[in-house]
């Protein structure tokens, strides 16, 4: 196996016994390089590690000369693990718990959605603790609260993959989240962050004293420690000094649409992050790339969500965008027809019938009037009526509008616009939870002169 040179395996060990010599080499069959972080054991259970790692240079042992808890060891990980350039770090426990085999999987999505947080969804064997179940219920469900919504599916399970960056930048915003506070602060504070989620199904064994397993969890001091956890959250999240109540308003339509979309069977949206500024040198030169006042044209599928529908209508067609001319969307099903925007107002094309002039409705002429700006890619007209927000990390980026003059506000809770690259890929018209439209880009050709022929039959 080559050893990757962006992500690594990360075990914080402390007092671990045995398991924790099987647990590392189970970990190697299955990625490299393996990091251990010795948090101050008294055990001897480190000894055949280092051995090992005198013997292999997939493996590195970290030590903490006294305990510091494992929040503390992750951090010393994480930090030495951005110094020598990876860019992601994937968290495994020590006692044998976590799936070894499902490495691979995780990483691989870490490397698909690399601005993400790649979190584990355990399922639990019958040997589990029908007390911890109960208790973990009741953290999803105050993980849910502090979020304002979904997209932490487990705070507890510390099998996951964090970018080194947005961890760092979120360990350093507390004094807190060293030991069993640590995986839910972490999780929470970094989607406060802005950092988007990734939530993926993973076994979880719990083993017994005779199979080696050790749990240094006491009941009475961590179970304190997490209660004043979430007071701390919770007391942050009201107070408004994590978020402000702007991006709190965000967070809470974020979090409508997210449900929403996992009803409908759509992957919800990503949340916003950093306020957009054309003037940032980052967004500038994306808004160069995507090439704004220029011709283009794509295929695109359109799903319609309404609250009486379990499913979305389902259009298809063909998007054109002429500079000067406006924009045309050529449906091709259920029906065909062509829906002409431009200066003029909207105009409905249908085959050997005369041109109508799109029914009233201040609905459809925002609509009509947003997708010109958006397709277009004009922000300069956007910002007018629009407070943007946006993420752009990687390829991948997304603006989150949201309207602040009164009479789009009335229409819209938000629109939402991501893409890759140089490509527009998605865009989210939402009225409420329950009723939005969804517009799916294919690749966009640009940059072209549009035949007179082409003009006639999809302009006027």
């Amino acid at each position: 196996m080559t050893p990757s040179s962006t992500h690594l395996v990360l075990i914080p060990s402390f007092n671990s016994g045995p398991r924790l010599a099987a647990t590392v080499e189970e970990a190697l069959r299955h990625w490299s390089p393996v990091w251990v972080v010795v948090d101050g054991s008294t055990d001897g259970s480190d000894g055949p590690v280092r051995a090992r790692a005198q013997a292999d240079p997939r493996l590195r042992v970290i030590a903490h000369a006294a305990n510091r808890g494992k929040g503390a060891s992750v951090a010393t990980g994480v930090r030495e693990a951005a110094a020598s350039g990876f860019t992601h770090v994937l968290t495994l426990d020590s006692d044998g718990q976590h799936p070894a085999d499902h490495i691979g999987a995780f990483m691989l999505a870490s490397a698909t959605r690399p601005e993400a947080l790649v979190l584990g969804r355990p399922v639990f064997g019958p040997e589990a603790p029908q007390a911890r179940l109960q208790g973990r219920k009741l953290s999803v469900l105050l993980a849910r609260l502090e979020i304002l919504g979904e997209g932490i599916d487990d705070p507890l399970f510390g099998f996951r993959v964090y970018p080194t960056a947005a961890f760092q930048g979120a360990y350093a915003t507390t004094r807190h989240a060293r030991r069993f506070d640590f995986d839910h602060e972490m999780a929470v504070r970094m989607f406060w962050m802005g950092t988007p989620t990734v939530n993926i199904v993973a076994p979880c064994r719990y083993l017994s004293k005779g199979e080696g397993g050790i749990s240094h969890f006491h009941y009475l001091r961590d179970n304190l420690l997490l209660f004043w956890l979430h007071v701390r959250l919770i007391t942050t999240l009201v107070l408004g000094k994590a978020l402000s109540v702007r991006r709190i308003r965000r967070m809470a339509v974020m979090a409508i649409l997210c449900l929403a979309a996992q009803r409908a069977g759509a992957a919800p949206p990503p949340p916003p992050a950093a306020t957009f500024s054309a003037r940032d040198p980052g967004w500038a030169a994306l808004i160069a790339s995507l090439s704004p006042g220029v011709n283009r044209e794509a295929a695109f599928e359109e799903l319609r969500y309404f609250p009486f529908r379990k499913t979305p209508v389902i259009l298809t067609g063909e998007l054109r965008m002429a500079v000067g001319r406006g924009l045309s969307l050529a449906y091709l099903t259920p029906s065909p027809r062509v829906v002409i925007v431009d200066d003029h107002g909207v105009l409905i094309r249908m085959p050997d019938q005369p041109d109508l002039a799109a029914p009233g409705g201040d609905r459809m002429q925002a609509i009509s009037a947003i997708l010109v700006e958006v397709i277009g890619f004009d922000l300069a007209r956007v910002a007018r009526d629009f407070t943007i927000e946006g993420t752009s990390r990687a390829r991948e980026w997304t603006l989150v509008l949201s309207p602040r003059v009164p009479a789009l506000a009335a229409q819209f809770h938000s629109i939402i616009v991501s893409g890759t690259d140089a490509q527009l890929t998605r865009i989210v018209l939402a009225r409420s939870a329950h009723q939005r439209i969804e517009i799916l880009v294919q690749t966009t050709r640009a940059g072209f002169d549009f035949s007179p022929a082409v003009l006639a039959r999809y302009f006027r």
